[in-house]
């Protein structure tokens, strides 16, 4: 029954517009869909509320966007070929606008998804299209990512393979290997890994792949080769010169070993090394980038009011919402559900609805992290713009039954 209802929607998405203006409109306002799905929410709604926006929506752009959103949605539910098949339609809206800039940037977020939805070729061959050098590489980076992440190594070093900037492809590689399946590392070469990272100059560069290198040996099973990398990096740290510097790589140390999930001492010792580098900077977008990098270790292992103190250091709404947004609260839901309400209604206080659901859709993005439904919910109905609200209510489908 639902495979129907999608394929019905789907086709009717499908069908030309019978007059598309797309031109920005500032008549949007929540649905009567949205609204009724919200009173009583449920996946189903979610989905179907969502496509029947699209299908009442005139705008290209508009249309590809929500179309988006519930492709995301279906990937994280498990359907992934009709994510595909959504993401196809999206593009054909973001085309039919005719608009080369909105084209590109829909590309940005299609690829990807088509990537983890499990069409790399897909996701590669539109990435292609790009026309911009560094935006073309950070699609491509993601997509490694996604196929990492999947235990796809080999598609992973082809799309890193195509970045044109190929120092950046080796940081990325050496950045994302910890997260593959351990099963997918039996064929990395490690050595191979290691002779590039002793080639490089710059201390608190090299000192950094020494704690990649020493990350992945320690996914791998060989204690002895993470041991004698930590060592080696150790000896290095006094290299580096400056304040900011030693706390930005030392919280990313510790960032990048929370992540890798690695034993809790090895996490704990160089947070605290963090700490130690980090207490001695003074500008505040030093303070900024190292909040951004240790207050999501704070909040999971349960210091959510440390990590919430850092907010302090943020001045545009936006970028708390970013913030917030990164944490994951665990036991401490209502405290940061608090906090998340408290930041929505100083989004209310922006100039432009546009603006002020842009930042909403951030906070959303905390919320889901979390799976606080309530939350969520809360922060969809808040949405003016009907497009918006939609997508985020295609978003909030997988928490919903």
């Amino acid at each position: 029954m639902k495979k129907l209802l999608f394929s019905t929607f789907l086709t009717a998405i499908a069908m030309p517009a019978l007059a598309q203006n797309d031109s920005v409109s500032t008549e949007h306002r929540p649905n009567e869909h949205t609204m009724a799905c919200l009173e009583a929410p449920t996946r189903d709604c979610a989905f179907t509320s969502a496509l029947q926006t699209v299908i009442g929506e005139e705008f290209g752009i508009e249309r590809a966007k929500v179309l988006i959103g519930v492709a995301r949605a279906m990937i994280e539910t498990g359907q992934k070929d009709q994510a595909i098949q959504t993401l196809m339609l999206a593009l054909d809206e973001a085309r039919s606008v005719r608009l080369t800039l909105v084209t590109q940037e829909k590309i940005t977020v299609i690829a990807p998804l088509l990537a983890r939805a499990g069409d790399g070729a897909g996701a590669l061959a539109l990435a292609e299209e790009l026309q911009n050098d560094g935006i073309r590489d950070a699609v491509l980076a993601k997509i490694s990512e996604e196929a990492i992440s999947a235990g796809k190594l080999a598609d992973a070093r082809v799309a890193l393979g195509q970045m044109s900037n190929q120092v950046k492809a080796f940081w990325r590689e050496l950045s994302l290997l910890p997260r593959a399946p351990r099963e997918a590392l039996a064929t990395v070469d490690i050595a191979g890994l290691e002779t590039k990272v002793r080639a490089i100059e710059v201390p608190d560069q090299r000192y950094q792949g020494m704690v990649q290198l020493a990350i992945l040996a320690d996914r791998m099973g060989r204690p002895g080769d993470r041991n004698a990398y930590l060592a080696e990096a150790d000896e290095l740290f006094s290299s580096v010169v400056g304040i900011s510097s030693r706390a930005t790589i030392a919280a990313q140390r510790a960032r990048s070993m929370f992540e890798a999930g690695m034993n809790e001492a090895f996490v704990q010792e160089s947070y605290e090394l963090a700490l130690l580098h980090g207490g001695r900077v003074r500008n505040t977008m030093g303070l900024v980038d190292f909040a951004k990098k240790v207050g999501v270790i704070e909040a999971a292992r349960g210091d959510l009011e440390t990590a919430l103190s850092r907010l302090e250091f943020f001045i545009a709404v936006d970028e708390k919402a970013q913030y917030l947004a990164s944490l994951r609260a665990g036991s401490n839901q209502s405290i940061f559900a608090a906090e998340m309400r408290e930041l929505l209604n100083e989004v209310g206080e922006l100039q432009g609805a546009y603006e002020r659901d842009l930042v909403r859709l951030t906070l959303l993005e905390g919320a889901l992290g979390n799976s606080d439904m309530y939350l969520a919910r809360h922060v969809v109905e808040a949405m003016e713009d009907d497009d918006n609200q939609a997508l985020a209510l295609a978003l909030m489908a997988p928490l919903l039954e």
